[in-house]
């Protein structure tokens, strides 16, 4: 995915030091960052771009899945010792804390419970927002000096803010072919495909009539969902264009945009 800054050496401090992805290119006013070989985020710095307002539509949090639960432990660990200010979630199926960065876009590092332990009930996953018990995570944490994300770390969920669930679920299902996951919680549809808990989160926290994307204000850019294979892509294509959306193309990479206008790059994997 990426994000649009307002000052590109104070996010790279901060995804740097805070957040422990390392620097993979710099360039212009741009930069890629990531964990062991894998570019994970895109920032580009924008002249004279505006905060973001409070009340957007677009994106809520991207979310940063550890390999392990001890991965977890050890940011945590960090945070703890260097005062770093954080939420803290226990979500019945993950582990998850939370930050913002400093142009106000929402992080969530987190990592899954084993899937075994999750709980399906009438085709929809349980999930919850209990209290993190740290004193337990903590217990798993290595006595070696923490230095940042480690390699096997990916974007494992998006979470946005939309205008109209209805609206969204048709764009994310009946088109890019998700399956909805959780529809029981309050002003919030949770999507995903495998029966993972979700790939893809939607709310209505900021309202029906929350501003659309800006391209002249910080924030995210664009993010990818990536298809299995070309057939799946293929796919949602062609529902794209038959329900009268515009796809970009360039080459072989294809865009869209959601009912918000938050852009989303369609790629193989």
């Amino acid at each position: 995915m990426k994000l649009r800054v307002t000052d590109l050496n104070r996010s790279i401090d901060y995804y740097t030091k805070v957040i422990g992805l390392q620097v993979m290119e710099e360039e212009n006013g741009k930069a890629a960052l990531g964990s062991g070989t894998d570019i994970l985020l895109y920032l580009e710095e924008g002249k004279d771009l505006k905060q973001k307002p409070d009340r957007h539509a677009g994106l809520y949090h991207f979310a940063l899945l550890l390999p392990s639960r001890k991965n977890l432990a050890d940011v945590v660990k960090f945070y703890v010792l260097h005062r770093v200010a954080f939420g803290a979630s226990d979500h019945g199926v993950s582990e998850a804390i939370y930050l913002n960065d400093p142009d106000g876009n929402g992080i969530e590092i987190y990592a899954d419970k084993t899937d075994t332990s999750w709980k399906w009930v009438n085709g929809e996953i349980q999930m919850t927002t209990d209290p993190l018990d740290g004193e337990d995570l903590l217990k798993e944490s290595s006595d070696a000096e923490w230095t940042g994300l480690p390699a096997g770390t990916v974007i494992g969920h998006i979470h946005l803010y939309v205008r109209h669930i209805g609206e969204a679920a048709a764009f994310y299902n009946n088109v890019l072919g998700f399956e909805t996951v959780v529809s029981s919680y309050p002003g919030a549809l949770f999507v995903s495909t495998g029966r993972y808990h979700h790939h893809i989160g939607l709310n209505t926290w900021h309202g029906s009539n929350a501003p659309s994307i800006s391209i002249d204000e910080a924030g995210m850019d664009w993010f990818t969902i990536v298809y299995p294979n070309e057939d799946t892509r293929r796919i949602a294509i062609e529902k794209a264009k038959a329900a009268g959306l515009e796809v970009k193309q360039e080459h072989n990479r294809y865009s869209l945009q959601d009912p918000v206008g938050s852009t989303v790059k369609l790629t193989v994997q």
